[in-house]
Formats: structure tokens, C-alpha cells, sequence
């Protein structure tokens, strides 16, 4: 069996051991399995089932991990991204005032077209369009996407009312946080095997006399599941209007495809995935299951899948082929019976991991060229619009607009390749359409 997955996987080839792929997953889905109890949340303000969500949640993330992993062969998990969940419950259903039918038939459009462009020939051309730069600049601020997200969870960074501030430390959750990261820093520092996940189970465990670790009042619930109650509704799209429709369908397709490509360019380039040129071999297989598990996840009732950017932290762990995924992915169908469980992985336990790996993503930098303009700022642009918008996307719009700007105030328009202009432009459409409407 040992030998079969190493054939199949080529773990042995890619200087892996099984042991770490096994690692790698569990400290992934350990990373991730917060989303099984924040989606449902988000989904349940506008009328949809919150056990019904959740069992949705971890059934697309199981089988869109797997899914990937079986068929790119790279450490990559998928779920329902953070960030889309937040556009459809807020934009979706709360600006354009769309049904939670209604936004998952946007959702089903949007993940068909994010499947066709995959497979079109249009990815790999935006892939040898952005400049090699730009590549290490989006491994730079997905890092610092990663730990601002892990220190708001963890409650060492407040972010109310756009306002970011220090947390309270004397808390129970932010000094629990601290406590983690340093223990964390020690067991790297000392060489431990399986570092991050170890120091997030101590973490855990720590914060049980803490009363920040919440145990399970009952040990297990069957899960439930409706298809019917949020069949998508195409014939109430109509109902939008053109420009709305079409503002709210180009936000989820150029969102999920940047949101997609800045994670695996950015996390593959910092764990040397990349070949010398800068590109990932099997990104166009992992994006196809981004496509086809957010059809899939619009069908159960949830919003859109990509590639988890905590990840990382199993790749951190020493992953580095697509086992890991798949034992992400059986994590999350062994999560449906235990669902009381999800909650005991805390903000606190989750911030060491993600400072660690962002921390160890800026690396990147030292290979940007600073000194000449119209590279350093698009790539400035792109690494501090990540985590200052909490969007990936938008860091990539920033940088790609700026690029395209600069060079042409500096004469050396005939220099960008022509896909960056196209780029330039939808990122600008996009803007347009959501002023308008």
C-alpha cells in the first residue's frame, strides 16, 4: 500500500515522506476546519439552515480536496472561501438584494464560467503575462493576508468599523494566542516534527483551564442535509436588471479566479512548487476542481470553493503532493458526525500556525527589484492591498492596474504583454459595473 501511494503520488520523487503527507493534511484541515462553524454562521443571516450549511461545508470541502489532490497532485485544499461567503450574504442578498436562491444561481453561473476559463487557454496565457516579480509579491501578501487573519481570529488585532487596533492582551483568547505563537516559534527553532500541528494541539490544550477551548456538550449529531430547500433560482436572476446581473456575476468570476491563482502561485512559490519560470504544474487541474466543487457547493446550498491559503500550514508541515488534500478531505467527511467537535480549534489555536507561515512567505521579497518603479510599486501595491483590503483580489488588481499605468506614463507601454491590458480592463469593467449598479 506504502508503495502504491508513493507511485501514485510521487512522493518519494518530490522529496516527501508519507508520514509528512499524513502530517501535512491533518495540520491543514486543523487550519481550516473553522470554516465548518463560520460559514454556516455567515449563511444563517440570511435565512438558510445553520446544521444544514455546515454538513454542506464539509461535504464540498471533502470532495473538492480530494478531488484536487487526486487529480493535480499538489498539497492544495479547497472550501468555500471566507470572502465569498462574506460577498454573498452582504452583496448578494444584502446590496443587490437577491434571494439566497438567487445568489446560489449567480454562484452556479459563476463557478461554470470559472471552469470554462480554466480550461481555456486564457489561464496559462495570464500566467506567463504577470511578470516573475509580481509572482514573489503574491507570495508576500498572501503571507500577510494569512496573519492578519490569524491575529483578528485569535483577538490580538481589532478591526471595527475599518479601524485596526491592538486587542486587549490581558484577555483570556489573545494571551492564549501569544503563548501559542511562542511555544510554536520554540518547536520550529528546535527542529520538532510536525511543529505547527503539535504546537496547536498544546495551544488547545492550554486553553482548556483557560476557558478558551470549548469542549463538546454531546459527542455526536446526524447530519442534515436539504437539496430542495435551496435549489438554485435561475428565472429570478432576471429580476436583477442587466448591469446588476452583470456586475454581480463578473465580481464572483474575476474574484474566485484571482482569489484561486494568488494562492497557489503565491504558497507553491515560497514552497519551491514552481519551476524556473515561475509556473506551477497542475494549477490548470487544481482550478478545474475550484470550477467544478463550486457547481457542486451551489447545488448543496453554499457559496463559492477555492484553494484554502491555510494550506500553507500543512505545506509548512512538509506536504508536497496531493495525499495531503485527500487526507484534508477524509478529515472533513469524519467531521460530519462529530460536528460539535469543530468548535474546539480555536482563534487562538489557529494564530501560530498562520504567523509562522506568513512569517516564512515573505521570504519572497529579497527577490523583487526596489529600485526601478514600475516593478516595486505594482509589487508594493499588491503585497499591502492583500491584507489592507482582506482581499486577494483586490492586491492583484492593484498591482496589475499600477503595472499597466506606470509603464505607459513611462513610455514602455509596448513592453506589457497585451493579456495585462485585457486584465486592466475587466478589473476596471468590474469597478465600473459596481459603481453603477
Amino acid at each position: 500500500m506504502k508503495q502504491q501511494l508513493d507511485r501514485f503520488f510521487r512522493i518519494s520523487q518530490r522529496g516527501s515522506t508519507l508520514g509528512r503527507e499524513l502530517r501535512g493534511g491533518c495540520t491543514t484541515f486543523c487550519s481550516m476546519a473553522y470554516l465548518a462553524l463560520v460559514i454556516p454562521g455567515l449563511l444563517s443571516r440570511v435565512g438558510m439552515d445553520f446544521r444544514e450549511v455546515m454538513t454542506a461545508t464539509c461535504l464540498i470541502a471533502a470532495v473538492g480536496s480530494v478531488l484536487s489532490g487526486l487529480t493535480s497532485n499538489l498539497p492544495f485544499a479547497l472550501a468555500p472561501g471566507l470572502g465569498f461567503t462574506t460577498l454573498f450574504a452582504y452583496t448578494l442578498c444584502g446590496q443587490y438584494g437577491c434571494t439566497g436562491q438567487q445568489a446560489l444561481a449567480l454562484v452556479l453561473l459563476s463557478g461554470a464560467l470559472f471552469f470554462l476559463l480554466s480550461l481555456s487557454p486564457l489561464r496559462a496565457r495570464l500566467n506567463d503575462a504577470l511578470p516573475m516579480p509580481f509572482k514573489f509579491a503574491l507570495s508576500a501578501g498572501v503571507g500577510l493576508f494569512l496573519t492578519l487573519s490569524g491575529l483578528i481570529n485569535a483577538g490580538l488585532i481589532t478591526a471595527d468599523n475599518n479601524l485596526v487596533d491592538m486587542g486587549t492582551l490581558a484577555a483570556p483568547e489573545p494571551l492564549l494566542a501569544l503563548l501559542g505563537i511562542f511555544l510554536t516559534a520554540v518547536l520550529v527553532l528546535k527542529r520538532i516534527p510536525g511543529a505547527l500541528m503539535l504546537g496547536m494541539a498544546l495551544t488547545v490544550v492550554l486553553g482548556v483551564p483557560l476557558g478558551v477551548t470549548v469542549l463538546p456538550q454531546a459527542a455526536s449529531v446526524a447530519p442534515a442535509l436539504s437539496l430542495a430547500a435551496w435549489m438554485p433560482d435561475f428565472p429570478g436572476l432576471l429580476t436583477m436588471g442587466p448591469i446588476p446581473l452583470l456586475s454581480a456575476l463578473l465580481s464572483l468570476v474575476v474574484s474566485q479566479y484571482f482569489d484561486a491563482l494568488g494562492t497557489l502561485l503565491g504558497v507553491a512559490g515560497d514552497a519551491k512548487l514552481t519551476d524556473a519560470a515561475g509556473d506551477l504544474p497542475g494549477q490548470r487541474e487544481a482550478m478545474l476542481s475550484c470550477g467544478a466543487a463550486t457547481c457542486a457547493g451551489a447545488l448543496l446550498g453554499v457559496s463559492s470553493v477555492t484553494t484554502v491559503a491555510e494550506s500553507a500550514t500543512g505545506i509548512r508541515e512538509g506536504a508536497r503532493t496531493g495525499l495531503a488534500p485527500v487526507v484534508t478531505g477524509v478529515l472533513f467527511l469524519c467531521l460530519l458526525p462529530f460536528d460539535a467537535f469543530a468548535g474546539v480549534v480555536s482563534g487562538a489555536a489557529l494564530a501560530a500556525p498562520l504567523v509562522m507561515v506568513g512569517m516564512s512567505m515573505m521570504s519572497g521579497i529579497t527577490q523583487i527589484t526596489w529600485k526601478h518603479v514600475e516593478i516595486s510599486l505594482p509589487s508594493f501595491l499588491m503585497i499591502v492591498g492583500m491584507p489592507f483590503t482582506f482581499s486577494i483580489t483586490t492586491g492583484v488588481m492593484l498591482g496589475v492596474v499600477s503595472y499597466v499605468v506606470v509603464m505607459v506614463c513611462r513610455k514602455r507601454a509596448h513592453l506589457v504583454d497585451p493579456a495585462l491590458y485585457c486584465l486592466a480592463g475587466v478589473f476596471a469593467l468590474n469597478a465600473a459595473l459596481g459603481a453603477l449598479s
